[in-house]
């Protein structure tokens, strides 16, 4: 089921007790598996305590904004781009920053393999971004799993999104290894382009500014892309921006505004045509059909 926690943008998934133990009975998916997943979006009153600890253990990861963690005694500042695990049976409390309200996304995860994350819990890791941190690869894996919980829980939804959450945990705590496929394209400039693209989406970029980042000249730069994906840089950049939009109508609850400025866009009005040109509606109407 849905939880209500009162914040405007969020998505969070609470799995119902008997559905637990289905999972608990499954061999494929019961080494490893969530019992709460969700994402709130500048949540400034957020507040948790726990002074008997969870049974399991919490990811945050921080996309905006910062706040502060509690484990026992010690005390962690969370940013942007950073995330932290809460190990299970642990005094905590954390809370979002009045200031600057952070937006996170957040899994509570259990199992007989739950307690290997130990090495990785009490301390904050940042989350570098750059050509190969593969930051927005890791919020679709989480759009993934929402999207497939909004469908229920049928054995299928939960083996597909408990085998997922193995892939979303390892792209946190093995980042190296994570971002090597984007090594693999170092030398590839179309790829790197992308990349930067990707990393960027809520910011205006120009021609220029993307031939810079892999050294071409602009006119050479805007061929090459051209011949090889069909499309000018720009109007790439733009159905990746519409992607980002897409997702965020699908799982949050920001006003269209606020999707707009999230995708780089000042002007909601400018973003509506563009939205409409990509995908043939309206954000409104987008929004609508999901119901």
């Amino acid at each position: 089921m849905i939880k209500k926690d009162g914040f405007s943008d969020q998505i969070s998934f609470v799995l119902p007790e008997k559905i637990i133990e289905m999972i608990k009975e499954n061999p494929l998916i019961s080494d490893l598996y969530m019992t709460d997943i969700g994402y709130y979006g500048h949540a400034r009153y957020h507040y948790r305590e726990r002074t008997d600890g969870s049974d399991q253990f919490i990811l945050i990861y921080c996309t905006e904004g910062k706040g502060e963690i509690r484990i026992n005694k010690t005390i962690y500042e969370i940013t942007a781009n950073s995330f932290i695990i809460i190990p299970s049976k642990n005094s905590h409390s954390y809370c979002s920053d009045l200031k600057e309200p952070w937006s996170i996304y957040w899994i509570h995860f259990t199992g007989t393999k739950a307690d290997l994350f130990s090495r990785f819990s009490r301390q904050v890791f940042p989350i570098e971004q750059g050509k190969t941190s593969r930051i927005n690869d890791r919020l679709n894996l989480f759009s993934d799993i929402f999207r497939n919980l909004e469908q229920g829980f049928s054995v299928e939804t939960l083996e597909y999104s408990n085998l997922c959450l193995s892939s979303l945990l390892a792209s946190f705590t093995y980042l190296s290894q994570y971002r090597e496929i984007r090594n693999v394209n170092e030398n590839d400039p179309l790829a790197q382009s992308i990349y930067y693209m990707l990393e960027n989406l809520n910011r205006k970029l120009y021609l220029k500014d993307v031939a810079t980042e892999v050294g071409l000249s602009a006119s050479y730069y805007s061929r090459l892309f051209h011949a090889k994906t069909g499309h000018s840089p720009i109007d790439y950049f733009i159905q990746l921006k519409i992607q980002l939009a897409c997702r965020l109508l699908d799982n949050s609850g920001w006003m269209i505004v606020d999707v707009a400025r999230e995708a780089g866009f000042d002007d909601q009005y400018y973003f509506s045509r563009v939205f409409h040109k990509v995908m043939g509606m309206s954000p409104t109407r987008y929004r609508k059909r999901q119901g």
